[in-house]
């Protein structure tokens, strides 16, 4: 019997543009910018998907749930004492 190998994707529904994730991380007491988000991305290795606009602009995807895990240990790491 062969079992198949699960490759870890993030859900379709899970992914979001990065300016949005900047918006709703502002929201949250601490916020990060388009950049720190970047940085995180490169650090993790965390997989992104670019999608181009017939107009010619590009937007940059990745999972919402894997940039909250990567906020959260920026957020310790800070030494932020959260109630």
């Amino acid at each position: 019997m062969a079992i198949e190998h699960l490759i870890p994707a993030p859900a379709p529904n899970d992914l979001m543009p990065l300016q949005a994730i900047c918006d709703l991380l502002a929201q949250t007491g601490h916020p990060a910018s388009v950049s720190t988000i970047r940085r995180w991305i490169a650090d993790e290795d965390l997989p992104t998907i670019r999608r181009r606009s017939s107009k010619g602009w590009r937007r940059d995807y990745v999972s919402y749930s894997d940039i909250l895990m990567a906020h959260r240990d920026w957020v310790q790491a800070k030494g932020v004492n959260e109630p």
